[in-house]
């Protein structure tokens, strides 16, 4: 039996070469269309940073058709978004603005990149009072490509096809947690995360109530304004006041706690299963997703390595007795590679639990990765592109 933490490097070649790219071609060609534009423009950074995506998104479906292993791959994908995003993301900001704060006559124009976090808060006012409450605009303007009717598309689109696996495949805040969860070999705290795990998993549900109902009461975006790690590394209000400045430091409390620290002690996504009320909002779609993780009990033997391994204490004793995943699965893969008896599987629901299981991996596998490559795959190539840009200055600065 493989050791807890070498458990998701658990080796299982299921092909041979000719027959992984065969696989991989279909992911090829729709990498290719995806960035066809980008590699027409005449710029020189944009041509590079596009190859380049192509070329590691095509190469990682590739290893995870020829090993089996979903989430090593994965993961790779993930942690590079989540940390080159903000290089792109702010790039673009200082570009426009000379800074990553938006002082509060852009918020009041509109000129704020919608985040998909907020959607969640925008259902009741724009329901009942035909209100949206987030300082965006509706449609794309020269200034603010990211509206709301660009976000609010894209993430339906994946949320039909991944369910809550968005939160694996598509989150670009995500992937920084899942870093810094990756660099200890071992946890160093799991004893009393797995003990209070079941209260745990309530707080992203009682704080999506929390916040879904005070935002439609005042009218704003709660979670955004006063809660959300991520504005540390994205945008965020001008410090102009107490109550702005109180707003930046519990900003950064959170960011280092949630996103920095206890993933590294915990080995655990722990911002995305304990503090994320929009994590908690996917987890309603993952019912009607076709796609899941299950238990064949069959084959179990009862090891709780799966349950170990879950980034976001997605199993418990309970739910591997029932053959199941809870609803909060991200399927990301971990429990499966992790399995040395290949009791947890991929399923293709309606189907019999244990039936063609690869079959039903890779069918979910075309789903989210062609949905990983349109929008993670468009922000790696713009942050690469904005890092090829700088090259030369860096180097100037260098010889100086």
């Amino acid at each position: 039996m493989a050791s807890r933490s070498s458990a998701v490097l658990h080796p299982r070649v299921f092909r041979s070469v000719g027959r992984s790219l065969l696989l991989t071609l279909p992911m090829a060609l729709w990498s290719l269309l995806m960035f066809t534009p980008s590699l027409r423009q005449s710029r020189r950074d944009v041509t590079i940073g596009s190859a380049i995506v192509i070329a590691f998104m095509t190469t990682l479906f590739y290893l995870m058709v020829r090993t089996g292993n979903t989430y090593r791959w994965r993961r790779c994908f993930f942690v590079a978004l989540g940390f080159l995003f903000p290089i792109g993301f702010i790039s673009a900001l200082i570009a426009v603005r000379g800074t990553m704060s938006i002082p509060i006559e852009r918020m009041v124009s509109g000129d704020t990149p919608f985040c998909f976090m907020v959607t969640p808060m925008l259902v009741i006012p724009a329901a009942f009072t035909r209100t949206i409450i987030f300082p965006g605009s509706i449609l794309p303007t020269s200034s603010n490509p990211h509206s709301i009717a660009v976000m609010i598309g894209l993430w339906l689109a994946m949320t039909l096809v991944l369910g809550k696996a968005w939160c694996s495949y598509g989150c670009f805040f995500g992937g920084i947690e899942e870093g810094f969860a990756a660099v200890r070999k071992r946890a160093k705290i799991r004893r009393t995360v797995d003990k209070f795990a079941p209260r745990l998993r309530l707080i992203p549900w009682a704080l999506l109530i929390v916040v879904v109902a005070l935002s439609a009461a005042l009218m704003e975006p709660i979670y955004c304004m006063w809660l959300c790690p991520f504005k540390t590394v994205t945008e965020y209000p001008a410090v102009h006041s107490v109550e702005t400045a109180i707003q930046m430091g519990i900003f950064i409390v959170l960011f280092a706690g949630l996103v920095v620290v206890l993933p590294y002690l915990t080995k655990k996504r722990t911002q995305c299963a304990f503090f994320c009320p929009f994590g908690a909002f996917q987890s309603i779609f993952n019912k009607i997703n076709p796609f899941e993780i299950r238990i064949d009990r069959e084959k179990c033997v009862d090891c709780t390595l799966c349950q170990t391994t879950c980034p976001t204490m997605a199993l418990s004793k309970e739910s591997i007795r029932e053959g199941k995943t809870l609803m909060n699965c991200m399927k990301c893969g971990a429990c499966v590679d992790s399995c040395n008896k290949d009791a947890a599987v991929w399923h293709l629901k309606g189907t019999r639990v244990g039936l063609h299981p690869e079959r039903a991996r890779l069918l979910f596998l075309y789903g989210a990765w062609a949905m990983a490559t349109m929008f993670g795959g468009s922000i790696l190539a713009n942050s690469l592109a904005t890092m090829i840009r700088f090259l030369p200055k860096i180097h100037s600065m260098l010889l100086k």
